[in-house]
């Protein structure tokens, strides 16, 4: 991976960015895009698009999210306790122990969740994981006034775990969900702006996935692109305790996953797995997931419906602080993605034939 490339994502994966407080984020990664794209644009709710050669027929939107999951203070008790609501996907069972962040209109304030010690829990009764309003964050104040000084009902607030190298080319962060992602179409844009593509590329850093995918259905509302395609975060089931049986293999390294079903357009889903073939690209298939969803299920029923498909970054340990990735699965997305766009002829388009 470029030098440059693997700082880019270290300082995204970095910058906490809780749905509905995505700026700090958005504004690094246009930053980052400005240098090779031939415009970029952002709306009045944050949502952020790098375009190249916008003049280009079809239109093919590369659509990723920026937001991590995260909580928010809900109520602050009379010793200056916070507790808090979720925003997105977080455990409960995860969370206690934790450092966290909480982001203020002054700055961050360093907070931890409580936990009771284990030498003071009653082991008379069977111990049971707490429900999130049940949990509190302590600031170490000493009452709500002077917890008020610092932090306000609304204030978001992230976990402290940050980037981390296991191996030369596996990572660990929070937030991989779904910032490798912005990561991946950004790279992608990059790479194809440097093979002439016929087609338009919208690159979308969306807000809110993770409460709705909001932003894409604004994105896609916006730009009504010919085809789409979702990049977001798949699960890796090569750990210990997942029945492969039951949520099929993907394997960390195996490279990116392209899902079939549902909101993944078959003839779309056909195109970029010959392209796959083509450029010997490693990639793994799987089926739509059941439970859960991403922007593609937003994005294809927009405008009488776009042809959609989701490419999948395998992803150890979900929704958790210690969400595992190998760059390697993102640098052959971004590749992907790029070798799609450019094989893409002017005023192609995708349907199915009846």
């Amino acid at each position: 991976m470029r030098k440059q490339s693997l700082e880019f994502l270290r300082q995204l994966l970095n910058t906490p960015s809780p749905s509905g407080s995505e700026p700090r984020a958005q504004r690094l990664w246009c930053d980052y895009v400005r240098d090779f794209a031939d415009e970029v644009v952002t709306d009045p709710h944050g949502n952020a698009t790098a375009i190249v050669n916008p003049r280009g027929n079809p239109k093919l939107m590369l659509d990723a999210h920026m937001d991590e999951i995260g909580m928010i203070i809900k109520y602050i008790d009379d010793k200056g306790f916070l507790y808090v609501q979720r925003i997105g996907g977080v455990d409960p069972a995860l969370v206690a122990g934790k450092r966290v962040w909480i982001h203020t209109g002054k700055g961050p304030v360093a907070g931890v969740v409580g936990c009771t010690p284990i030498h003071l829990q009653d082991r008379t009764t069977e111990k049971k994981t707490p429900k999130l309003h049940e949990l509190y964050v302590d600031i170490g104040a000493t009452s709500r006034k002077t917890a008020e000084r610092r932090v306000s009902i609304g204030d978001a607030l992230t976990f402290a775990d940050e980037f981390q190298m296991l191996t030369d080319d596996t990572a660990v962060a929070r937030g991989m969900d779904n910032r490798c992602g912005a990561w991946v179409v950004a790279e992608a844009l990059r790479m194809a702006k440097e093979r002439s593509p016929k087609c338009a590329i919208y690159a979308c850093s969306s807000i809110q996935e993770e409460v709705g995918c909001i932003g894409a259905t604004m994105q896609a509302q916006r730009i009504k692109p010919d085809a789409a395609i979702v990049v977001d975060v798949t699960f890796s089931t090569d750990t210990p305790g997942i029945d492969v049986k039951q949520f099929g293999e993907v394997k960390l390294g195996g490279g990116p996953t392209i899902s079939i079903g549902r909101e993944n357009h078959p003839v779309l889903v056909d195109r970029i797995r010959k392209v796959a073939r083509k450029n010997k690209i490693p990639h793994q298939i799987e089926t739509f997931h059941v439970a859960g969803g991403t922007d593609a299920q937003a994005i294809y029923v927009q405008n009488g419906g776009v042809p959609c498909c989701l490419v999948g970054l395998p992803n150890r340990y979900m929704h958790s602080t210690v969400e595992t990735v190998c760059l390697k699965d993102l640098q052959h997305a971004s590749e992907l993605l790029a070798c799609m766009a450019t094989d893409i002829k002017t005023g192609e388009r995708f349907a199915v034939k009846i």
